[in-house]
């Protein structure tokens, strides 16, 4: 019989058990850190588009209060229409990942006539390893001009 007395072939490669599952594991833990940042990068996307709409509303919100209260036109305080588009401002999104972004607004006539609102929020990334801060500080700014200006207000042009 041809072939008999040959010995068999060497296998190029062995299989090695451990390697394989020491190779999955270092694979694994990268994938769950680009897995973890993707999902971070996305809150933040969505907590940016959020803080957006939210300064926005509050804005447009100021650039027509006394349009949408008339009977405020009379003694109508700043201080009341600053707090009007925080409160505007909220309820275009009242919490963002559960948590209550801050709303600050300005309401300026004199020479500028603008409505400005400013809207903060500190999102926590899910991944919390050393070279990543605990906190990220957001900030999205609205500003446009005041519509309709009440009687006693002015308005340089």
């Amino acid at each position: 019989m041809a072939g008999r007395g040959r010995s068999p072939a060497p296998r190029p490669h062995q299989r090695r058990h451990g390697q394989a599952l020491v190779e999955f594991a270092l694979l694994g833990l990268i994938l769950v850190l680009m897995l973890a940042g993707a999902v971070d990068l996305g809150r933040a996307f969505t907590a940016w588009i959020a803080m957006g709409n939210m300064a926005r509303a509050g804005a447009q919100y100021g650039t027509i209060v006394p349009l949408v209260d008339p009977s405020s036109s009379d003694g109508i305080s700043v201080s009341e229409v600053e707090e009007d588009m925080r409160a505007a401002a909220l309820a275009e999104q009242p919490s963002i990942f559960g948590s209550t972004p801050t709303v600050t607004a300005d309401w300026v006539t004199g020479n500028d006539c603008l409505a400005r609102v400013t809207v903060t929020y500190d999102l926590e990334p899910i991944l919390q390893i050393p070279p990543i801060p605990n906190s990220i500080t957001l900030e999205r700014k609205a500003q446009m001009r005041i519509q309709y200006v009440p009687p006693g207000y002015s308005c340089s042009t």
